[in-house]
């Protein structure tokens, strides 16, 4: 197949859990598919996957061999480390792979800044999984450093590819609904997420940091908007009651200003424990008022209800990250999760190829850039959970 792009780029995936390959769930995550779909069009070279344990390694590696099976096509992929447990094998894995070349940040939040930071300063272009870091200081750092060393930064928010959202998008510029008033956000998933699957990690971070920053990060690419103050409210019972010290629900409210002084609110309510027999790992919807209109996006129920003996009730997002099969027999994935990371390989191949300039793609992307107003809502809510649910400035 001819390469859409001169350059097929290396690309280290740091981490080896559930959004990578599928770790503890069914399925190959996300992260992995979207590669082997990248080196399908020539935009990606080798994969290495560094996780910290020879265990985890080895899992990944069964589930690349697995995947390689279902979509025909068979990337070089190594997994470190061999043996033992490496918190850097990373820096291993990197010292493998041809420069120029790229890396996917996928661990735990409060690792982010640490690793993306050293990345960042072996010259490698960079996409963090959400949220790129929690604090002001840290983003404007990582800004920084991306900008002195001529490397690319961005975040793996795909919700700004979701064609639903993409459709608010456009009537927004529109002004199909007039000046903004309210959004309103309501995001949860199931026990097994901080129970489970994130255990090892989960009182590092929170619900609002870990799943509400989606929409944070949407709203601010949707309306350009800036944050002007926040107020949070959180929860602790269920998750308290099974010795974990972390929030059960959150509740935030954001005030936001556009650029022509519109000002106006969204309010997220965001958790994860709902029951595990829920019909989808995620319960998400959406609703924007504004003085001329209203949109509505149930983004949970998107029309296709299974139900079998065995799993009983399931809603199938078929627009997120979905093996679909394909004519010649293989299978292809598709959907917003792996065009998201798919995007950051063409961005990085086009930047090396020198047909694009990171600066070119301010304001399109999610980038660390972007990530600033992020950070200043994850700051001052947390700063409002610490003082007893007060109204936090930015």
């Amino acid at each position: 197949m001819a390469r859409e792009t001169a350059h097929a780029i290396d690309v280290l995936v740091v981490g080896a859990g559930m959004y990578v390959c599928g770790k503890g769930v069914e399925g190959f995550g996300t992260i992995l598919p979207a590669l082997f779909e990248a080196h399908r069009l020539g935009l990606v070279g080798r994969i290495a996957i560094a996780a910290t344990s020879g265990d985890s390694a080895r899992h990944a590696a069964g589930k690349a061999a697995e995947l390689a099976a279902v979509l025909g096509v068979e990337p070089v992929v190594r997994c470190y480390p061999e043996s033992g447990n490496d918190a850097e094998a990373y820096v291993a894995a990197l010292a493998d792979l041809s420069r120029p070349c790229a890396a996917i940040v996928s661990v735990p939040d409060h690792l982010h800044f640490g690793i993306t930071s050293r990345l960042i300063e072996q010259g490698v272009h960079v996409l963090v999984v959400k949220p790129l870091v929690a604090t002001v200081a840290e983003t404007k750092t990582l800004v920084d450093l991306a900008d002195r060393h001529g490397v690319y930064g961005a975040v793996e928010f795909h919700k700004r590819f979701d064609e639903a959202n993409l459709k608010l998008y456009g009537l927004l510029r529109q002004g199909a609904l007039g000046e903004l008033l309210n959004f309103r956000i309501q995001f949860s998933q199931r026990k097994i997420i901080p129970t489970t699957i994130f255990r090892g990690w989960v009182e590092h971070t929170n619900v609002f940091q870990y799943l509400g920053v989606h929409y944070v990060d949407l709203i601010h690419f949707l309306t350009n908007a800036v944050p002007l103050r926040v107020m949070a409210v959180g929860m602790k019972k269920y998750l308290a009651g099974q010795g974990i010290d972390t929030y059960d629900t959150i509740q935030t409210l954001i005030e936001w200003r556009e650029v022509a002084g519109n000002t106006f609110l969204s309010s997220h309510l965001t958790g994860w424990i709902d029951p595990d027999t829920s019909s989808a790992m995620s319960d998400q919807r959406l609703e924007v008022v504004g003085t001329l209109g209203r949109y509505q996006s149930d983004q949970k129920s998107r029309g296709v209800t299974l139900t079998t003996d065995g799993a009983g009730v399931v809603e199938i997002n078929p627009y997120f990250s979905q093996l679909y099969p394909g004519l010649d027999g293989t299978s292809t994935m598709q959907g917003y999760g792996p065009r998201s990371i798919m995007q950051f390989c063409r961005d990085v191949a086009d930047i090396v190829s020198q047909h694009k300039k990171a600066a070119d793609l301010a304001g399109l992307r999610a980038t660390f850039r972007s990530s600033l107003p992020v950070a200043q809502v994850l700051e001052a809510s947390a700063a409002s959970l610490a003082a007893e649910n007060v109204w936090v400035g930015v």
